[in-house]
């Protein structure tokens, strides 16, 4: 009987807790913020700090768009802020609106959240970089004011519709000529399926066929292989040198891209993309008081000096530098070449002039090892008891430059060949081609049994510059198993300077 009387007591005592617990509940639920009644329209249009701000949500129509049921966070400038508007801007409806547009997110951003740079996009299509109570270079001077549909945040600040990096590049006058029209150059109709026509398929090839005219679209390289300096969600500094300065580094480096026919013109376009594909880099750089260096997208060095520094172009997603000097060293720019040996492009059997294709799968062995000369794992190709001679291995080679000596190295590893050593070529152009100054009679070089260094091959100076160059790993003129085998880890070319 005891027990169930303190059961009950116990459960009594547990209820009127759980009632009390709810009381408390209702009470704070009770309390309400009057902002919270109004939305973000109402808010800006009492505030009588913010009546210009307010007079041109009105004029371009976005008072209504912050009176509706969607979350918006407003980013609104004080009547100082607004005192030195462009009066272009308020009397032109586009950019009036764009303007406008450019202080609203449709999202809340309250600023003890942001505790991390962010990038928001604004109802303009442009972004902006948000962090505590900085949005862009404004201060928010009143914070996180509730709304019935958002947050409001005042700030000391108007948030300008600028261009971005390529829409800069363009139409800015500031913007030098030469580097300009090269860049402006660089648009090309390349194939492109995603939105294409498919009308039907090869009945040889088995491929699609496409409607003509929808297979392909007209893109910049500068974008497809750098940079694309329209997208506003990333942010990109921009390098432009003045005139004097483009022509210096294309002299700089026309000797390193001199043509198979010496075509000026031919070697003009070489050193041009050479040059300028490293004038871009992501993130928006700050320029600081002494001479930098910063890191292309191919890990090129590029020195920044700020007394370099002709103007300066804030952009929607970045900086523009137009500089008259940007000195990049030819042994920064024209860097060392590595082939993975086992990333190679097909098989072929040389015999005379020709150099025909042979499938020599079955005997192609792609092997894991160990080095303990680096204590690193790697994976070399291996292609024994092949039965042809002169089996060569060809690979593709990026950008090799012209008037630069290279010293060719490789790691080989003759651990299969019963401790017998063979020889092997390294050539380019064609697969029996003399290329290096190599260790060997007739171009070939010892691959001795067990050897885990790096080994020099030879060295060779091209006469021309090659944007893709054939280079070939060719065995012995011997049909014997242990006198043709083919085996590599990678291949090293070094420029010398």
């Amino acid at each position: 009987m005891r027990t169930n009387i303190n059961r009950f007591l116990f459960c009594l005592a547990l209820s009127g807790a759980f009632l009390l617990g709810c009381k408390k509940w209702d009470d704070h639920n009770a309390i309400t913020d009057p902002a919270l009644n109004k939305n973000l329209s109402e808010q800006i249009k009492d505030d009588t700090n913010l009546s210009k701000f307010s007079e041109l949500l009105v004029k371009s129509g976005y008072d209504k768009v912050l009176a509706s049921s969607k979350t918006f966070t407003v980013y609104a400038p004080t009547n100082a802020a607004l005192a030195s508007l462009d009066p272009a801007i308020v009397s032109d409806t586009a950019k009036l609106n764009a303007f406008v547009a450019n202080h609203i997110a449709t999202q809340t951003y309250f600023t003890s959240a942001v505790t991390t740079p962010q990038r928001i996009q604004m109802l303009s299509g442009k972004y902006e970089n948000l962090l505590n109570k900085t949005v862009d270079e404004a201060t928010i001077v009143q914070a996180d004011r509730y709304a019935s549909n958002g947050v409001l945040q005042v700030v000391d600040k108007m948030l300008p519709v600028l261009s971005n990096a390529w829409d800069a590049l363009q139409s800015n006058s500031a913007i030098p000529a030469a580097q300009k029209a090269y860049m402006l150059s660089l648009f090309r109709k390349v194939f492109d399926t995603k939105n294409a026509v498919q009308v039907g398929v090869d009945p040889t090839t088995g491929l699609p066929i496409y409607q003509p005219g929808t297979d392909s679209i007209v893109t910049n390289l500068f974008w497809r292989n750098v940079y694309d300096l329209r997208n506003e969600e990333k942010q990109y500094t921009l390098f432009v040198l003045t005139d004097a300065a483009w022509n210096s580094e294309l002299n700089k480096f026309k000797p390193y891209c001199a043509t198979v026919t010496n075509n000026p013109d031919s070697t003009t376009a070489f050193a041009s993309w050479i040059v300028a594909k490293d004038l871009a880099i992501e993130g928006a750089y700050k320029v600081s008081a002494a001479t930098d260096t910063v890191l292309s997208k191919f890990n090129v060095k590029v020195p920044v000096n700020k007394a370099a520094v002709v103007q300066t172009i804030k952009t929607s997603n970045g900086f523009i530098y137009v500089m008259d000097k940007v000195d990049v060293q030819p042994k920064d720019k024209i860097q060392p070449i590595v082939i993975e040996a086992e990333n190679y492009s097909g098989t072929y059997v040389a015999s005379g002039s020709a150099n025909d294709a042979i499938d020599r799968r079955s005997n192609t062995y792609f092997r894991d090892r160990y080095n303990p000369v680096t204590n690193a794992y790697f994976r070399d190709v291996n292609i024994y008891n092949h039965g042809k001679a002169q089996l060569n291995i060809l690979y593709r080679v990026n950008n090799v430059f012209s008037n630069v000596k290279y010293k060719a190295y490789w790691v080989a590893l003759n651990d299969f060949n019963g401790g017998t050593t063979f020889s092997q070529k390294l050539a380019f152009g064609t697969p029996l081609a003399n290329t290096f100054t190599l260790q060997n009679t007739n171009g070939y070089t010892t691959v001795p049994a067990n050897v885990y260094d790096e080994v020099l091959v030879g060295e060779t100076t091209l006469p021309a510059y090659q944007s893709v160059l054939n280079m070939y790993l060719t065995s012995a003129n011997s049909t014997t198993a242990a006198a043709n085998p083919l085996v590599c880890d990678y291949i090293r070319l070094v420029p010398q300077f």
